[in-house]
């Protein structure tokens, strides 16, 4: 574990328990974790008895394998090792030296986000490592299971249009969705009023924002009307 991944962990724990007290009080039964990283959102929120089933998607092998070791036991949770997207193909993954920005999405080198967290990271780039993997879609996975009473948390790095887009289906059932929004230009073709106004059309609206400690962003719960 790097030195800024031991700064920011008590901050993200910190940050995880507002949204379980918030998502304490809502109707659901099932969570969706797109982006489960090391199950550092999974983990608080398998306090909720209420909710029953947790499917966790995280594409970086050795990531996986740690969350795989950590949870596998547990028959409230599914793991799958691939990432989720708009369409079932394979795509490069591009690994951070900070685990929790590996991305899909494509870089824009001229964030000055980046090259203060590079910096802070001792990188001489954005990713030390690129590898293929496989990208499935919600629609796809969840074809025969219902989502009625689930949350769908995406949090993939400035990828969360594509993995929208492929939930179109699941969106009609879908009643909440948890999105991280990162105050910054830090990936091309990544506008968060974009996602807004495409869930608005699907009968969202934002109900509750939950800023980040160190304020660089937020995650945004959206509520079907």
């Amino acid at each position: 574990m790097i030195l800024i991944e031991k700064i920011f962990n008590p901050l993200i724990s910190f940050h995880h328990k507002r949204i379980y007290r918030y998502l304490c009080e809502l109707d659901i039964e099932k969570i969706v974790d797109i982006g489960a990283h090391k199950g550092e959102f999974l983990e608080i929120m398998l306090k909720i008895e209420k909710i029953n089933s947790f499917y966790a998607f995280e594409p970086q092998k050795k990531i996986f394998n740690d969350l795989n070791e950590k949870f596998s036991n547990n028959e409230k949770i599914t793991l799958f090792n691939f990432a989720m997207d708009k369409e079932i193909t394979n795509k490069k993954l591009k690994i951070n030296k900070l685990s929790m920005a590996s991305s899909l999405a494509e870089i824009n080198e001229k964030s000055l986000y980046l090259k203060i967290k590079n910096l802070l990271t001792f990188s001489k780039s954005n990713f030390e490592d690129e590898y293929e993997i496989q990208t499935n879609t919600v629609d796809k996975i969840f074809k025969n299971i219902s989502l009625k009473k689930a949350l769908l948390k995406i949090d993939v790095e400035g990828f969360e249009m594509n993995v929208i887009e492929g939930s179109q289906m699941k969106l009609k059932e879908i009643p909440f969705i948890l999105l991280e929004n990162q105050f910054g230009n830090h990936y091309k073709n990544n506008n968060f009023e974009d996602i807004i106004k495409f869930l608005l059309k699907q009968n969202f609206k934002i109900c509750k924002k939950f800023i980040f400690p160190t304020l660089h962003y937020q995650d945004v719960l959206f509520k079907k009307i």
